[in-house]
């Protein structure tokens, strides 16, 4: 590597810019960014002007220029990474842990390359002072150049996404460093490609000063160090209140979507001036200063009727002026509350009831003059002291004990309460007891409202006692009523319902099974021999066989199913939802249940059995006479063996049309089927 004045000429240059800078910039320390911006600049200083003794041949070893180099190398891109977290809101991210992590690459390049002959890891097999020309690269030193390009894509990708989100003041902002950022990439290109017009001269620390100047432009023109969009899309964008960025002269440079809602813009305003934003309430706030003040507007249309507008300057750390920043704030519910306030004051001093609000320990502090009323007491009497002043002695203790642990729990506790004067007479009020508690749920206050229902009690004391008399006939009437019902739809003999109820009850099951599709299922049943009892030992001991039968169905049907005595010795059961199984089963039961029973009827133990005959709706009828019909025609056959159940099996035409009216009006008649 021969040297080359002009080269190191440049250099110098580049890093007394870079030293003059860095200084500058650490007076600003306290500001976000600067430190890391000071600490970059200084590692480019030292970068350069130790390369720029590499084109001098000043008399030093190699070595020791390029090492001294090295350490400029090393620090500068990580200076940048963290200038660009902080820069873009994520200081957080800057943790000690997070620093020690950054540091290990760049301590361990300076160490590598600083003791480079014993590994050869640094500078490869080539002379050290092809460097300057970009000969071979060691295994390490091609790690940490791409280790420092990975660094420069993470610090371009965030100010990417910042630029995205931010606007106006801020995305000049962040241009300037994105620009910035980018010289470093293009003098990397530039070096390692045919293009490069100084060849053999590695331009990265001059781009990186370079970087530096742009960043110092935008601390002496933006002051981007005093105004840092600090995670835009977070803070002010979802802010609940309006926020608007002016210059100094008045001239809008920012606003959040909050402030366009609030303000009714449907474009942006950036660009405009504060005076033709706010010309709309020109008469509002004509006589407040719009660069400096807090005022109220009005808008008569839209959704936010009630502004809250206060403006303030924005000042550096140094104190000199920025601009300034507006704060809306929809104040449409507060003026609500407060006017809500106003009427309920009003509201309780006109209240026809008495009223009065108490601290949490039960002490009055307001009353309105109903209540002086009621009581007899004056407001200065009763004004500190706890309701405990109005106690009778005559309730009892539990009920009051009941109405503050009601109040203590949040709760609304309504009551009568019997209270005294204060000339000792009684008086009855009714009472409502509200607790009123603050934004995090503390009790503050409990409002007490009273109505004097003295009369209302007495009133009530002597209609009490005719209601008792009235209660009494009532209750007789009902009684009454439900026995006449009861005898209207039952059976007086086997208390089984009527035929009558029966017919109604099943008319109305088919109906609503042909809404809902549900089999019906009908078990028509009477007693073998009956007519034999009947003669051989009396009406009554067939009256007790039929008691007998009404008793089994009533304890062996279910609640939904509809057992009646149809006539004589006929029974018929409705069960809903059963199907033609299901029935058949259900009249097998009572069949071998009623064959197994002894029915004492004086001396004798008399045995009977039952036939019995099963149609469902809708295969066997479609209606209350077709599934009668059915099951009575089922019964017919069930009659001819006795002691049977029998599901409906439709006949022949013939014996459709003929044989089973001969032969049923023989049954019905005493003959055959008896």
């Amino acid at each position: 590597m021969s040297s080359h004045p002009t080269y190191a000429a440049w250099l110098i240059f580049s890093g007394a810019l870079a030293i003059i800078l860095g200084v500058i910039i650490f007076r600003k320390r306290p500001a976000s960014g600067a430190l890391a911006l000071s600490g970059s600049l200084f590692a480019v200083t030292l970068w350069a002007w130790a390369y720029a003794g590499l084109w001098l041949d000043v008399p030093a070893h190699k070595v020791y220029w390029a090492n001294l180099a090295i350490v400029g190398v090393a620090a500068a891109p990580t200076f940048g990474l963290i200038l660009v977290l902080q820069f873009t809101g994520r200081s957080k991210l800057l943790t000690n842990r997070f620093l020690a992590v950054l540091a290990i690459v760049p301590v361990m390049t300076i160490a590598i390359a600083w003791t480079d002959g014993l590994h050869n890891l640094f500078y490869g097999a080539g002379a050290v002072a092809e460097i300057a020309a970009f000969g071979e690269l060691g295994p390490w030193l091609a790690f940490y150049v791409l280790y420092a390009y990975s660094l420069n894509i993470i610090g371009v990708y965030f100010l990417g996404r910042a630029f995205v989100n931010g606007s106006g003041l801020y995305r000049a902002q962040l241009g300037i460093v994105m620009v910035g950022m980018l010289f470093p990439w293009l003098a990397n290109v530039l070096a390692i490609s045919k293009f490069n017009p100084w060849p053999g001269l590695d331009i990265g620390p001059i781009a990186f000063i370079i970087n530096g100047a742009l960043l110092s432009y935008g601390i002496f023109f933006y002051r981007i160090m005093d105004l840092v969009p600090v995670s835009r899309d977070v803070l002010v964008e979802n802010l609940e209140d309006g926020i608007l960025v002016m210059d100094l002269q008045g001239r809008i440079v920012d606003a959040n979507p909050r402030a366009l809602e609030l303000i009714g813009l449907s474009e942006s305003p950036i660009g405009q001036g504060v005076e033709s934003v706010f010309s709309r309430w020109s008469n509002s706030v004509e006589r407040y200063d719009l660069m400096r003040g807090h005022f109220q507007i009005f808008q008569e249309h839209g959704p936010y009727h009630f502004l809250d507008v206060r403006i303030l300057p924005i000042n550096s750390a140094s104190g000199a002026a920025l601009g300034h920043i507006a704060a809306l704030r929809d104040i449409s519910t507060e003026v609500q509350a407060t006017e809500k306030a106003r009427v309920f004051l009003h509201v309780v001093d006109q209240n026809p009831g008495a009223i009065f609000i108490t601290d949490p320990e039960g002490r009055i502090e307001y009353l309105n003059m109903k209540l002086v009323e009621l009581s007899g007491y004056s407001l200065t009497e009763v004004i500190g002291k706890t309701s405990r002043l109005f106690k009778s002695g005559e309730m009892p203790e539990q009920t009051y004990t009941e109405m503050w642990e009601t109040v203590l729990g949040g709760n609304i506790w309504e009551g009568d309460l019997l209270n005294r004067r204060k000339d000792g007479a009684l008086y009855w009020v009714h009472e409502l007891i509200a607790p009123v508690k603050d934004e995090a749920g503390v009790i503050t206050h409990f409002i007490a409202t009273e109505q004097d229902i003295t009369d209302q009690k007495h009133t009530e004391s002597e209609l009490r006692v005719a209601n008792m008399r009235l209660q009494l006939q009532l209750t007789e009437i009902e009684n009454l009523h439900n026995q006449l019902r009861e005898e209207s739809i039952r059976d007086g003999l086997t208390r089984l319902f009527n035929r009558r109820y029966m017919e109604e009850t099943l008319e109305r099951e088919i109906q609503i099974a042909q809404r809902r599709p549900a089999p019906i299922s009908v078990v028509m049943m009477d007693v073998d021999t009956f007519k034999t009892i009947n003669d051989t030992f009396g009406h009554q001991a067939g009256d007790t066989v039929l008691q007998t039968l009404g008793t089994l169905l009533m304890e062996n049907t279910r609640a939904s199913d509809v057992a009646c005595r149809y006539g004589g010795d006929e029974m018929v059961v409705v069960l809903s939802g059963a199907t033609s199984e299901e029935a058949l089963a259900r009249a097998e039961e009572w069949r071998l249940a009623f064959s197994q029973l002894e029915i004492i009827f004086g001396l004798h133990a008399l045995k009977n059995t039952l036939s019995l005959g099963v149609a469902t709706f809708p295969e066997h009828g479609r209606n209350p006479i077709e599934l009668l019909g059915a099951a009575d025609k089922a019964l017919y056959m069930a009659k001819a063996q006795r002691n049977s159940a029998r599901l409906y099996e439709p006949l022949p035409a013939v014996s459709e049309h003929t044989q089973p009216v001969e032969l049923r009006n023989g049954r019905r008649l005493g003959g055959l089927a008896e």
